[in-house]
């Protein structure tokens, strides 16, 4: 592991004479720079290079390599040529010019050094850093070593901050800025490192800035970072591991939110990333979401859930308040409150929001900005809204105005799994999913509730738990009417199948880990056979699906259910 130089190094180096140094050096790099390449014969030579290297004529490659100026367009070449730098950048070619050129020519020295700090880590691959760093330091040494009186060069400098020619020299800077209570610009311009090349380097230094930062700011606050993280010059800008500086902000956001993110970093993840609840083969979702694992992404979608949920009240109470809808205002409090109650529990897993046009109007202006989360369009439906709840064993669709609370032990339809679908109707909602519903379990519960003020939710609670819900009731009304609700209805007895779903889940898992890939039918005959169980398809189905929505299991298009 790369160990980065003692503090005491940083801090005892003489950074003022640094400072002066390094506008010396601006003024003779652009001089050798404006002198490099002019003449004809320079251009010719850098075409013969270019030429050895492609057709892989290392006897041609090594005699022009014999003179300086060989070496010289080489190490320009290396800079400007990507082909030519992959194909001769190696420690073959290090070697033969060290051994034939022992102290390289001022134009060469300056060029690796414009090497080293434009591609820096890109240079890591193998062991090329670290031969082009210590070629560095050992010819800086020399050329200082024969000299009477110092300079103020580049060498100089390097020569007392060996560390800079380290691949942990972004970070030991970012030390030295916070140690020095600077930003990382000052800090920067106070040294003139912000005349080095641009680069890798500099990238560097500025993505380990932005990201500690990210790191030590208080949870959830606003800061003038998270607009520059949003730009697509630092979002975009490669990091490590493969990933960009913008999948590091999303974990340390995510990670550090953990389950109550504040509204601002929470548009943040949105306006970098886009909701994830979209196609797993989209570009973004492949872009942003894939790389940051599994776990981030259920955080975010666990997130969005109470966003959508937000959202879904939000619109109806804008909405009745701005017609004075009376029976919709009556109602809204105990419906909001049911919806929050099943959250409090922990069963909404995931959730799609579905806006009319009217609707979506009214949550826009209620926000103030644009909606950052995605929604189902409902065509034919202007004032409504819609919010659909996996809450593993049961879900349920809910919508405002006079749309049912529906519920169904099961998933209601494959399209609420699928994120492209971007349109529903009203006959899709409240036929062709209860349709879809008792065709895939033909022994699945499901129940279309009206918004009664007096039953509604007596209905919702006999019904889920009849089916086994567990239900705590003070988290589903307010203090006074839960003492109402009992006071008139007692405490609902709780079907006791829990333990027959739990036997099922386990023989599943079983009978998964010796057959998959297997079809939900092929699934209920081992079941029978090998662990005398009997079930049917559509409890066997409603089963998957639960375990689908936890990531326990996969489904592919063949029907074929495996262990996630």
């Amino acid at each position: 592991m790369l160990q980065l130089p003692p503090l005491v190094q940083l801090t005892q180096f003489d950074w003022v004479r640094t400072s002066q140094q390094w506008s010396s050096l601006t003024v003779k790099t652009k001089e050798i720079a404006d002198g490099v390449g002019q003449g004809e014969e320079f251009k010719a030579l850098e075409q013969q290079v270019r030429q050895c290297v492609l057709s892989k004529d290392i006897t041609q490659l090594k005699n022009t390599l014999l003179k300086r100026k060989g070496v010289r367009v080489l190490t320009q070449l290396w800079i400007d040529k990507e082909e030519v730098r992959t194909g001769s950048l190696n420690e073959e070619t290090i070697d033969y010019i060290q051994a034939k050129h022992p102290k390289l020519g001022m134009s060469s020295l300056m060029n690796l050094i414009s090497l080293v700090y434009r591609y820096f880590d890109t240079l890591s691959d193998g062991n090329i850093f670290n031969r082009l760093s210590q070629w560095l330091i050992e010819q800086i040494e020399q050329r200082l070593k024969d000299r009477k009186n110092s300079s103020d060069t580049i060498l100089s400098v390097l020569n007392q901050a060996k560390w800079l020619l380290d691949l942990t020299a972004p970070k030991a800077l970012v030390n030295l800025a916070k140690q020095n209570h600077l930003d990382l610009n000052e800090q920067l311009k106070k040294l003139r490192l912000n005349e080095l090349p641009q680069g890798r380097f500099l990238d560097i230094c500025h993505a380990q800035y932005y990201l500690d930062t990210l790191r030590e700011i208080p949870v959830g606050e606003q800061h003038e970072i998270l607009y520059e993280l949003l730009k697509p010059s630092v979002s975009m800008m490669p990091f490590e591991d493969g990933k960009r500086i913008g999948h590091k902000a999303l974990e340390i956001i995510i990670d550090r939110s953990a389950g109550a993110p504040s509204e601002t970093w929470q548009h943040f993840v949105l306006n970098l990333a886009g909701d994830p609840r979209i196609a797993n083969t989209a570009n973004n979702y492949r872009q942003w979401w894939k790389p940051i694992g599994e776990n981030r992404i259920k955080a975010v979608t666990s997130w969005l859930a109470k966003e959508d949920l937000r959202l879904f009240l939000g619109a109806i109470e804008e909405y009745a308040n701005y017609t004075g809808d009376e029976a919709l205002n009556r109602m809204f409090p105990a419906r909001k409150r049911f919806l929050e109650g099943l959250y409090e529990h922990g069963f909404v897993r995931n959730t799609r929001l579905m806006l009319g046009n009217q609707a979506e109007h009214t949550v826009k202006r209620v926000l103030g900005k644009s909606l950052t989360t995605s929604y189902i369009n409902l065509r034919g439906m202007a004032q409504t809204s819609i919010i659909y709840l996996d809450c593993g064993d049961f879900h349920i669709i809910e919508g405002s105005h006079n749309f049912k609370l529906w519920i169904y032990m099961g998933l209601p339809s494959e399209k609420l799994n699928d994120y492209s679908l971007s349109e529903l109707n009203h006959s899709s909602l409240t036929h062709s999913f209860p349709q879809e519903f008792k065709k895939n379990y033909p022994k699945g519960e499901l129940m279309p509730i009206q918004h009664s003020p007096t039953s509604w939710q007596k209905n919702a609670i006999d019904f889920l738990t009849q089916n086994g819900v567990e239900l705590d009731l003070e988290k589903l009304f307010y203090k006074d009417e839960y003492r109402r609700y009992v006071n008139r209805y007692g405490l609902p007895v709780v079907r006791k199948i829990v333990e027959e779903k739990n036997l099922l889940e386990i023989n599943l898992l079983n009978a998964l880990e010796v057959y998959q890939p297997i079809t939900a039918k092929e699934l209920v005959k081992v079941l029978n056979s090998e662990f005398n169980m009997k079930a049917d398809r559509s409890t066997v189905n409603s089963k998957l699906y639960s375990m689908l929505s936890e990531n326990r299991v996969t489904r592919d298009d063949r029907l074929c259910w495996e262990l996630a």
